[in-house]
């Protein structure tokens, strides 16, 4: 099984957004990752697909700057 922790808390910490960089928040990805890993009923291939969803969205939304967005959906 592949330990995804420090990945998630590397993501996290070049985040300029203080939300992310929050341990709750790491150990929310980190536990959905978990779960998806511990699950039997999921093949190989799905696994690693919700895993690299899961850890690309992160990726994106670290990098994402959710102000300008609200702005422009006023």
């Amino acid at each position: 099984m592949v330990r995804y922790l420090e990945f998630i808390k590397a993501i996290c910490k070049q985040s300029d957004m203080w939300e992310l960089y929050n341990p709750r928040v790491i150990g929310l990805v980190h536990n959905i990752i978990q779960c998806v890993q511990n699950d039997d009923e999921v093949d190989r291939e799905t696994r690693e697909y919700v895993i690299n969803l899961v850890l690309s969205n992160l990726i994106i939304f670290s990098k994402y700057n959710i102000y300008e967005s609200l702005e422009e959906s006023e």
